[in-house]
């Protein structure tokens, strides 16, 4: 974005608009001359005026739009956690996809362009601010938001604003709406403000987007219908180019926000490609309803005046009653956007407990070098003289005072560094109790049972042939949320349903004019079908229940019955049963489950050290606390004395979960990496089905060997991998989990006592376990390992399945295990073993080995570990 040069601005134009004046002589001759009528001096000025405007308006197209929530007034502390984010979302998909409007949302930005909006709202930018402003978003344009709660409703006020000059281009308020849900709904307040914003900022629109924005689209023709769904493919194209653009520009920085950006893109992008699938399929089905209507009206001169006057009579009848019907089945807000407003307030909540986590690992930080400068103040005091010996040097109870006061100040520390931290938390307890209550009430609501309409926007049927021999017609349903198709099913609608009469056997009915009364009815009715004639509607009940919290943002979709109602008459003329479930998680995942952060780790701490020294044995005590003597007496801070006693004890647990594999010089853990273990070792977790016990997943290679150093050197063992001889993983210049290379030379010392990788020759002797069978313990491979035919489609637990002949579990299925082996001729492909939940049985088998890319993070792909013996 470049600043402002001296062409002619919006406020310009608008101050020339009312001081301009015909002072030099040019313009008296220009208005003179002009006296004739060719053009006059206003008319020139109003000439120019629209010419701008019309350059404005091709730039709107050109640059991005920011869409800034600026104010939320009068929210509840609950709402204003989320609300505000739904809004900003419906904003900006509308700008896209009805005005054709690039969009951009960076939360690094917006608190910036808000103070700059704020005190810049009544005067043009200079050239300065411009420059700034371009430093901190690639956005020319924003859309500034404010969301007000009277006592009797909500209403969104909007300002389109040009961020290089600070003009005001066009600004909208909506009327009050009674509910939230109706701001950001079908037909509420976000669509309302839409097109007011396109007719003041002169953007066209099609009256197809104006009549979906205003009413919705359950009253569209079969040709509307196909209309809108080549508009639609052509735009989500669009958006899928600007998608990709975006992601190339945020796909080189490593700035957290980047970072958040990109996520929050390719989840967009995800849902978008779904969009485009569902509409994909929908054109589909009206090609072929078209065609079947086409080749209807080929049949209507072959059709009696009398069948013709009624079937129009019924087709008019049905209209009007349909219109009636529509208005009381017209929906606010589809099923995907209750979900999508109770994951804003899980994302809500989300953010507010990372928020007090990042405060505290803020106060972690100041407790550690505090604890230092204690400890260092009390090991730097002078000592009196009664506390010298005849010597003059500190006597024995001294020196044990001194250290006794050095743990007393950490655990001082300590203690406040968790009321601190309490504080933090309790200071938005209020506002995340309302969340979690209003997310509980949500799942409940969600749970009950929901009757969608083919008379709404959400559920569409389209009819094929007619089948004698089931006496009825072939019906085509499909149900979307929000463009993305939820469920399809297909079942026959019966003579009966629509007539009101059984059809005859055709076998035994022997009556010429029963059949030929029968024909005319199926032709009737063929032609009203076919043409999309209202006659008979659709409801489907079903509901959905919200998995358990260690299922994150997964959801079942219940579907229960469908009824088929005639439409004048309103009544049920056909009922069927249905038992068919979906599930469906949300993108990005949402996890509810309390952080285990800084916090709980520093009490396990505390607690561990507390234990060792009060309560264990007496002479095990002592010696412990001899070794925590002897290491602060040898210069350790009792932090690092303490944080090695914690090493050690690491590297014992470590080793007690592995096993010695007979006849070779290396241990290997017994089970895959957990997410336990991964948490504790990186920090974070990267895998899709969350649980402590479950084996971590989503881990590319260069992960796995990150792991194995930084585990090496948290037990205080020699690293076995370095890159460019640096075996210090947090100087390899890689983040873990952002799918990057490790661009330098990767090479390992095998004589190192770390832990490491296994290769394809150790893994394979190990899963064997000594035995000879088809599977890592067994020829049946239900016995010991998770595949595709048992799994669920779902990790599990390790060591749910009998271990082989080792004590070696999950060594077939369950997840890919990265082993260290470099494909032939090309570095960046390594191997993986032992098939997992996804596969089929023969890629579990002990021989099977496959290769992937280096930096691939799947599902279905994890690690376990091996090392040395001599450990």
């Amino acid at each position: 974005m470049t600043g402002i040069s001296s062409r002619l601005t919006y406020s310009n134009l608008k101050k020339w608009n009312t001081t301009f004046e015909v002072k030099d002589l040019a313009s008296k001759i220009y208005a003179i001359t002009n006296i004739a009528g060719i053009e006059t001096v206003a008319q020139y000025k109003e000439r120019k005026i629209e010419e701008q405007k019309a350059e404005a308006r091709k730039n709107l197209t050109k640059y991005p739009v920011q869409v800034v929530n600026q104010e939320a007034i009068n929210l509840s502390n609950s709402e204003s956690a989320w609300l505000p984010g739904q809004i900003q979302d419906k904003l900006k998909s509308n700008l896209q996809e009805y005005l054709g409007l690039k969009t951009v949302v960076d939360s690094k930005s917006e608190d910036a362009l808000k103070k700059i909006q704020a005190e810049s709202e009544n005067a043009a930018r200079d050239e300065s601010t411009a420059i700034e402003l371009g430093k901190i978003t690639t956005a020319k344009f924003a859309l500034f938001t404010k969301i007000r709660k009277t006592g009797s409703g909500y209403t969104i006020s909007v300002d389109f604003t040009d961020l290089t000059t600070g003009e005001q281009m066009a600004s909208a308020t909506s009327k009050e709406y009674s509910k939230a849900e109706y701001l950001y709904g079908s037909t509420g307040a976000v669509d309302e403000v839409t097109l007011s914003i396109a007719n003041k900022l002169g953007l066209s629109i099609s009256e197809l987007n104006k009549n979906l924005l205003t009413s919705g689209s359950a009253g569209f023709s079969v040709d509307d219908q196909l209309a809108l769904a080549k508009q639609n493919e052509a735009q989500f194209q669009k958006q899928m180019a600007d998608y990709d653009a975006e992601l190339s520009k945020l796909m080189t920085s490593n700035d957290i926000n980047a970072i958040q950006n990109k996520n929050r893109i390719e989840a967009e992008k995800a849902l978008l490609v779904e969009k485009q699938n569902a509409e994909k399929k929908r054109q589909e089905e009206l090609k072929a309803q078209k065609a079947r209507a086409d080749q209807d009206a080929k049949l209507e001169a072959e059709r009696s005046i009398a069948l013709k006057t009624q079937r129009d009579q019924m087709a008019k009848d049905a209209a009007a009653k349909a219109a009636e019907v529509r208005k009381l089945k017209l929906e606010k807000q589809g099923v995907l956007g209750q979900i999508s407003v109770l994951e804003s307030k899980k994302k809500a909540l989300v953010e507010i407990r990372q928020d007090v986590e990042n405060r505290s690992l803020e106060l972690y930080n100041q407790l550690v070098k505090e604890r230092a400068a204690e400890e260092e103040r009390i090991r730097n005091k002078s000592y009196s003289t009664v506390e010298l010996g005849s010597n003059g040097k500190p006597t024995e109870q001294a020196l044990k005072r001194r250290e006794n006061q050095i743990i007393k100040s950490y655990e001082d520390l300590t203690n406040k560094f968790f009321t601190d931290c309490d504080t933090v938390k309790q200071a938005t307890m209020s506002q995340q109790n309302g969340l979690l209550t209003e997310i509980r009430g949500d799942q409940k609501t969600l749970a009950n049972t929901k009757t969608v309409s083919s008379m709404g926007d959400e559920l569409k049927v389209s009819f094929g042939t007619y089948e004698g021999s089931k006496n009825g017609w072939n019906a085509y349903l499909s149900l979307y949320s929000d463009g993305i198709l939820l469920y399809t099913d297909n079942f026959i609608v019966n003579y009966e349903a629509l007539s009101g009469k059984k059809a005859p056997n055709m076998e035994t009915e022997l009556n010429d004019a029963v059949i030929e009364e029968y024909t005319n009815n199926v032709d009737m009715y063929n032609s009203l079908l076919t043409r999309g004639d209202p006659i008979i509607y659709f409801e489907v009940d079903y509901n959905v229940t919200s998995e358990n919290d260690d299922k994150p943002s997964q959801y079942r979709f219940n579907f229960s019955r469908i009824r088929v109602i005639n439409t004048v008459s309103g009544k049920v003329t056909q009922t069927s049963a249905l038992s068919k479930v979906q599930s469906r998680t949300m993108k990005p995942e949402n996890d509810l489950r309390e952080i285990v952060g800084i916090t709980s780790y520093e009490k396990a701490l505390l607690k561990e050290f507390k234990r060792n020294i009060n309560l264990m044995p007496l002479p095990e005590a002592i010696k412990l606390q001899r070794w925590f003597e002897n290491s602060i007496q040898q210069g350790l801070q009792l932090s690092k004395a303490f944080s090695s006693y914690v090493l050690l004890e690491n590297k014992t647990r470590i080793l007690q979960m592995s096993v010695k594999i007979p006849n070779t010089k290396f241990t290997m853990l017994k089970t895959e990496v957990t997410q336990s273990l991964y948490q504790d070792v990186m920090g974070e977790n990267p895998s899709r089905i969350i649980g402590e016990n479950y084996p971590v997943e989503c881990v590319s290679w260069y992960d796995a060997i990150y792991f194995c150093n930084k585990l090496s050197l948290l037990c205080g063992l020699t690293p076995v991998y370095s890159v460019n001889g640096k075996t210090n993983p947090d100087k390899w210049g890689y983040t873990p989990h952002k799918g990057k290379y490790i661009e330098w030379k990767i090479s390992q010392n095998l004589s190192a006592n770390g832990f490491r990788l296994p290769t394809v020759e150790e893994w394979q002797y190990a899963a064997k376990g000594g035995q000879n069978y088809t599977y890592s313990g067994s020829n049946y491979l239900d016995e010991v390992g998770w595949c595709n035919s048992n799994s669920g489609d779902r990790t599990h637990p390790v060591a749910q399945k009998k271990a082989n002949g080792y004590g070696l579990y999950d060594m077939s299925g369950n997840v890919w295990e990265w082993c260290w082996d470099v494909y032939p001729n090309d570095s960046y492909y390594r191997y993986y073993c032992g098939g997992s939940y996804s596969y089929y049985d023969d890629y579990c088998k002990v021989g099977y080995g496959s290769i992937s890319h280096a930096y691939s993070q799947h599902y279905s792909l994890g690690f376990r570990i091996v090392c040395s013996a001599s450990n």
